[in-house]
């Protein structure tokens, strides 16, 4: 369902947004290239608010539910491993993978 794909993509967006924000990124990293991602990031959270009623409440059955609580569990886990690797440059980078394989759901889910 369209309207199900736009809430999930708003959620695994909203979760990136917070996590490659945070102020503890790697010095090392692009910094104007890490602005443009977190405008562009911004941009389309903001077009995907549009489609996605205020509530978020889009989904009727368990299964779509839980798939959003999987969301949730998962970048709790990124924002986890960070904490026990003390934000190392090391554990960002870990996080940059799992942020390129999102990217990559995304633009499957959104297709």
């Amino acid at each position: 369902h369209p309207q199900q794909a736009a809430d999930i993509a708003l959620r695994i967006l909203q979760h990136l947004f917070t996590t490659l924000s945070s102020p503890s990124t790697p010095h090392h990293w692009d910094a104007q290239a890490r602005h443009r991602l977190l405008n562009n990031l911004q941009h389309y959270k903001h077009n995907l608010e549009q489609c996605v009623p205020a509530n978020g409440m889009l989904f009727q059955g368990q299964g779509p539910r839980n798939l959003l609580l999987n969301i949730s569990r998962y970048f709790r886990h990124i924002q986890d491993f960070l904490h026990t690797h003390n934000h190392s440059a090391c554990a960002w980078d870990h996080v940059r993978l799992e942020a390129g394989a999102c990217f990559q759901h995304l633009h499957n889910l959104t297709r």
